[in-house]
């Protein structure tokens, strides 16, 4: 059972909105910066990191759910000499494992490329203006406690930052810092419900069918379960399953393996351990095999689409058999 703090999600995606932003902005002065030095196959580069900056926040749910989870802490990070708590650390691990404008992506901080060097001072700029902060001072200290760069990475990172801070002097980011529109998430919706109940962790690591077996993979999305499937006799991938927190199973068996009976029976297994009583199935209205199969298993046709239908599946309802009375001899 999860907790959901609603007010927390609110704050995490404004923020990282606004911060997006804030980076497409200094992005745009820092691209100019590069044109007027012939610098323009650099310019286009940096504009396209920063149009995608941070998406792996948004798009990854586990990512998304620990960082909102330490944003009233994010206050305390803005003193340069800060250094991560152990829930801190574990919340923004996720993300900088998976983004190559952060240090912690590589084994070494002297692995960043040049163009990671540009998205990383965008980076830090954007911070600095959406938390009036000194930009220089903390990337200074931050070399020391955290970023550990060459000479030469580090001469490159302040010198990209303090172009920044010179050619932004007289824009107060104001226009972007003070949108009017937020997003809240203030209210407990049925997705909401159904994402604190989602339990993951009661998926066993390995489900065997006669001929298949399934395993269980890890994946960037906390909200689903997702499995590999695999010929048991010589453990060839023959497809993946998963099933989403909101009840929706999506498969697929590889091309070279259908007509096998391998859908009926990895679906028919899968059906058989989740603990959920309801499920439900997108398939397309021209894939009548796959129709077949899903109505040979007992889901039926609930709505559709002119491309698609949706089928829902219903475990029967186990009803307890009652027990004769028998008369008791005195």
């Amino acid at each position: 059972m999860k907790k959901i703090d609603t007010e927390k999600l609110s704050k995490e995606m404004n923020d990282t909105l606004i911060h997006r932003a804030c980076v497409m902005r200094s992005g745009m002065y820092l691209a100019r910066y590069l044109i007027h030095r012939n610098r323009s196959v650099d310019a286009i580069r940096l504009l396209g990191r920063c149009s995608i900056h941070d998406i792996s926040k948004i798009q990854n749910t586990e990512e998304f759910m620990s960082l909102a989870s330490i944003v009233d802490e994010i206050d305390s990070m803005h003193d340069i000499e800060h250094v991560l708590s152990e829930k801190q650390e574990q919340a923004i691990r996720l993300h900088r494992k998976r983004n190559p404008h952060h240090p912690e992506y590589y084994d070494s901080s002297n692995d960043m490329s040049e163009l990671d060097l540009l998205e990383m001072a965008c980076d830090c700029h954007a911070r600095s203006r959406q938390y009036n902060t000194d930009l220089i001072a903390y990337i200074d200290v931050q070399q020391d406690i955290r970023f550990h760069f060459d000479n030469e990475h580090f001469r490159k990172l302040r010198t990209y930052c303090v172009a920044l801070v010179e050619l932004t002097k007289h824009d107060d980011y104001s226009s972007v810092l003070n949108s009017p529109y937020k997003i809240n998430f203030d209210l407990k919706d049925s997705t909401m419900e159904k994402l604190e109940s989602f339990d993951e962790d009661c998926y066993i690591e390995c489900i065997k069918t006669d001929r298949l077996y399934l395993q269980k993979e890890s994946t960037p999305d906390f909200a689903s379960v997702g499995y590999a499937i695999y010929l048991r006799e010589d453990n060839t991938e023959i497809g993946y399953i998963s099933v989403k927190f909101n009840n929706y199973i999506e498969f697929k068996i590889y091309e070279n393996f259908l007509g096998n009976g391998y859908t009926l029976e990895a679906l028919s297994k899968f059906i058989e351990t989740t603990t959920m009583n309801e499920l439900f199935v997108v398939a397309r209205k021209d894939n009548e095999c796959c129709r077949a199969d899903l109505e040979r298993l007992g889901f039926k046709p609930t709505e559709a689409t002119e491309s698609t239908i949706t089928y829902r599946y219903k475990k029967p309802t186990k009803v307890l058999e009652k027990k004769p009375i028998t008369e008791q001899k005195i």
